[in-house]
């Protein structure tokens, strides 16, 4: 792409006008950092509702996008328990893949890798297993492929608070459904009291298996659990790494190897990981040459999706379209597909940037 259409398509006229919104919702993408959960659409969200009481007082979407307010993080997980009682049966599991992929396909998403937490579930719900659940967001995220065109793979996240015995189960249960659906392992959860380092032997057992392996980290505890998450889990990819500014020995250690970062903007200011935009370090990240890529971790509960996280990218900390070219790029490199799938994908990302260059430039 010559600089010079870069250069023409970020003056003035362009990012003052609703083009620019435009522009990022059709853009190619991929997502690295979403959890199913988290993503599922208004509409099926209050059909689960409905469906399982009756009597709700939430009638519509106004009413719930009210309920699914919070002021911090334990808030936060509070709401996120409260709409998966709501998620009870396999064909719920399905619906909620394809629906989401559905939401992604929209935004021009052509890659996802996408977190569920079986044990959130089956914790409470003893008619579920993992791997019935497992099978069932394998079924709908084929039929999502087949309608839509949407590439997905799974990342089971074994959840710190339910400890690393059970994650070492999980794994094991899992495991066969490694290169039919499943590809990698992730450790969402209580970052602060379940260290990183618990897990060890869950994440060894996972490599051996063949599981690819990420990681949240320094989202709500320190850079500490950075260095946790990649010399004790070997984690290949960090979710969030948010506060990894508070170490400059771990900046240059992450610029050195290229470890990705699964930046999620808008979620860590809405659970007041980070108080506002002004103090997040991902400008600075960039700048400083991190492989970052962008995510919008939980879309539907922080109101946002992957075409607001990139317009916040230009409009909150003055990102060129140039820029945000390259961190759609990283998101291709980041990603746990194999090198053939990549330069496949990336050839894909080159056709379409050029045309909607042509098309709005045009316009």
């Amino acid at each position: 792409m010559k600089g010079r259409e870069i250069q023409i398509l970020n003056n003035n006229e362009i990012e003052h006008s609703d083009k620019l919104a435009q522009f990022m919702r059709e853009i190619p993408k991929v997502e690295l950092h979403l959890h199913l959960e988290g993503a599922i659409p208004l509409p099926t969200l209050l059909n689960f509702i409905q469906k399982r009481n009756k009597n709700s007082s939430i009638k519509n979407l106004k009413d719930l996008k009210r309920h699914l307010t919070y002021s911090n993080f334990t808030q936060f997980i509070k709401v996120w328990l409260w709409k998966n009682s709501f998620i009870t049966e396999y064909e719920d599991f399905e619906e909620l893949s394809y629906q989401v992929l559905k939401s992604l396909s929209e935004q021009n998403v052509k890659y996802v890798e996408a977190f569920y937490s079986p044990r959130d579930f089956t914790f409470r719900n003893k008619r579920l297993s993992a791997s019935g659940i497992t099978e069932s967001l394998i079924k709908g995220k084929k039929k999502a492929f087949d309608d839509f065109g949407i590439r997905s793979e799974l990342i089971v996240d074994v959840v710190r608070d339910y400890g690393p015995r059970m994650g070492l189960n999980l794994v094991k249960e899992l495991s066969g459904y490694l290169g039919r659906g499943l590809i990698g392992i992730g450790l969402g959860g209580s970052e602060k009291i379940f260290l990183a380092g618990l897990f060890a032997k869950v994440y060894g057992e996972a490599r051996e298996l063949g599981f690819r392996l990420t990681a949240h980290a320094g989202e709500t505890d320190g850079a500490k659990s950075i260095w946790a998450a990649v010399n004790e889990l070997k984690a290949e990819r960090i979710g969030h790494g948010l506060r990894a500014y508070e170490d400059p020995r771990l900046i240059a250690f992450l610029k050195e190897r290229q470890i990705p970062l699964e930046v999620c903007v808008v979620s860590n200011i809405k659970t007041r990981a980070c108080k506002k935009f002004a103090e997040h370090p991902v400008r600075n990240y960039f700048k400083e040459g991190l492989m970052v890529t962008i995510n919008s971790d939980d879309p539907t509960m922080f109101d946002t999706s992957i075409t607001k996280e990139y317009l916040i990218l230009i409009k909150k900390f003055g990102f060129s379209l140039e820029e945000i070219r390259k961190i759609s790029f990283n998101s291709i490199e980041a990603s746990f597909m194999t090198e053939r799938e990549k330069d496949s994908l990336r050839g894909v990302f080159d056709k379409e940037w050029k045309e909607l260059i042509s098309k709005y430039l045009k316009g």
